[in-house]
Order: structure tokens, then C-alpha cells, then sequence
């Protein structure tokens, strides 16, 4: 298998937890395995749900970043002072740097 086919079919987590509490009722002498079954249940919890919050952060960044792009493609740009550019900019820099520091951390 190649690794374009391995990143195409990667099962999730979730779906890779399954398999292995499935392979675990079939193989007894997998026992000592069941202590870190419920970590790893409140591993595949906290990541699915910092995920949640990730792809929301970043969609409003997405989505605030679109309208700015907008605003400054108006023809009345001249107006528009490099003072108000780095008010609206900025914050939008401190999300996508915390967001960014949030995956890393679940890498």
C-alpha cells in the first residue's frame, strides 16, 4: 500500500479505538491492555472536541478575513489609514497565532 492510498483511507481515532476494543474482546490475552482503554476513550473526547473548536476558530477567521479582503478591494481604499488596517489585522493575527499554538499542541 502506498502512502497516497494510506492517507486516503485513514480511519479515525475513533474508528481505530473501535477496532482495538473489538480485537480485545476477541483476544483475551490482550488484558493488560484494559487500564488504558478508558484514557485512550477521554484521549479520542478531548481531541475530537479541541478539532470542533479548532475548525470553528478558524472558520470565523476565514470568514472575518473574507470581509476584510472585501473592504479593501473598495474603490474608496485611499481613505482607509495604515493605523485603521493594523486595528482590523491584528486581532485576526493573535487568533490564527493561538489557533496555531492549540494544533500544535495536539500534534
Amino acid at each position: 500500500m502506498t502512502s497516497a492510498t494510506q492517507t486516503l483511507h485513514s480511519p479515525s481515532l475513533s474508528t481505530l479505538l473501535s477496532q482495538l476494543k473489538s480485537l480485545r474482546r476477541q483476544n483475551p490475552s490482550l488484558h493488560p491492555i484494559d487500564p488504558l482503554l478508558p484514557q485512550l476513550d477521554e484521549y479520542d473526547e478531548r481531541f475530537h472536541h479541541s478539532a470542533q473548536l479548532i475548525c470553528l476558530e478558524l472558520g470565523q477567521v476565514s470568514h472575518a478575513l473574507s470581509a476584510l479582503v472585501a473592504m479593501l478591494d473598495q474603490p474608496n481604499l485611499d481613505t482607509l489609514e495604515c493605523e485603521q488596517l493594523y486595528c482590523l489585522l491584528e486581532p485576526f493575527a493573535r487568533r490564527l497565532q493561538q489557533t496555531t499554538v492549540q494544533m500544535q499542541e495536539l500534534a
